[in-house]
């Protein structure tokens, strides 16, 4: 995998940026668990550690571990470094992960921005089989095509190729995580965002039937998701957001109230995060008018309806764009 730092600035990107606050505001929801700062942040922090400063701001955490697996490149990501209270751990994610202490709830956010490899499902599994209730899993997963494998060409190198077909998916990433009913044609587009999201999730399903083996019918752990989210600043991207809990926290998982986000979604369709283009004026008259009115007369003659719309349904996750502007 590329070092995404190198060619991804993570502060010039409006969806991702809606995406976090949208996280965000969802995480600010587990405190039936437990104080949202006693928990530890996990994530891979990139040279920017943008969640990690706006999830220590606005959540006040500060129990934070970010696993870098750019060695080579320690100084530059330890002068980048935001906050004391974040701790490097410069191992890959299959290293890292398994040796973490997992009995502290943890928000753990894998944000990947490469396209699946089975080695992401892994890391979800281990998480599935060692994270305690009450933790918050997110994963991030770039779709712009469909997932890639290692093979080893005729010249005895190893050579990353993308999967061509629903058979070769199976073939390198197991039968189990592939849903029976995947086509080909579920290898493009947004419908392999939806198929990544489906591998994800029987991946963690499975890993918590394993983990569920001799424990009592009220202390059986499930993942329960209260969000998905596609965009695509650049590359498409896929998320899902979801919180592990035992059958006997059922009524601290309701106390949550994820169903009140206006984002909420627990099956398989995702919240399609689009930007639209607008200039710094137009987002000052539309704002004007929010909450409350809806297109197409948010937008009156000026904004087209769809944009509005769209405008409508982000602007209080998105940057202050129109302060660019006097």
């Amino acid at each position: 995998m590329a070092a995404s730092y190198r060619s991804i600035d993570y502060s010039l990107r409006p969806g991702k940026y809606a995406e976090r606050r949208m996280i965000s505001e969802a995480v600010s929801k587990v405190h039936p668990f437990g104080a949202v700062k006693s928990y530890r942040y996990i994530g891979m922090g990139s040279l920017w550690f943008s969640d990690f400063s706006h999830f220590h701001k606005t959540l006040g955490m500060v129990d934070m571990i970010s696993i870098e697996r750019e060695v080579a490149h320690r100084p530059r990501f330890e002068f980048n470094k935001p906050l004391a209270c974040i701790r490097l751990v410069f191992e890959d994610t299959a290293v890292a992960l398994p040796a973490l202490d997992w009995t502290v709830r943890a928000i753990t956010w894998l944000d990947y921005d490469d396209r699946l490899v089975k080695s992401m499902l892994e890391d979800t599994r281990v998480i599935a089989s060692k994270t305690s209730p009450g933790s918050v899993f997110i994963i991030s997963i770039q779709v712009e095509g469909p997932p890639v494998f290692t093979a080893i060409d005729e010249d005895g190198e190893e050579t990353v190729q993308e999967v061509t077909s629903v058979q070769e998916l199976r073939d390198n990433f197991g039968a189990g995580p592939v849903p029976a009913e995947a086509l080909d044609s579920d290898l493009r587009g947004w419908a392999n965002a939806k198929l990544v999201r489906r591998m994800v999730k029987s991946t963690i399903n499975a890993a918590l039937a394993a983990r569920n083996v001799g424990r009592p019918n009220d202390q059986k752990i499930e993942f329960e998701q209260f969000a998905s989210f596609e965009y695509a600043d650049g590359a498409k991207m896929t998320t899902i957001c979801g919180i592990f809990v035992d059958s006997g926290q059922k009524n601290l998982l309701s106390s949550c109230g994820f169903n009140e986000l206006s984002f909420y979604g627990s099956d398989d369709d995702a919240t399609r995060l689009v930007v639209p283009i607008l200039t710094p004026r137009e987002m000052r008259m539309l704002e004007t008018r929010l909450p409350g009115a809806v297109a197409p007369a948010l937008g009156g003659n000026i904004v087209p309806g769809r944009d509005a719309e769209a405008y409508a349904n982000l602007y209080r996750y998105l940057p202050s764009f129109a302060s660019l502007e006097g």
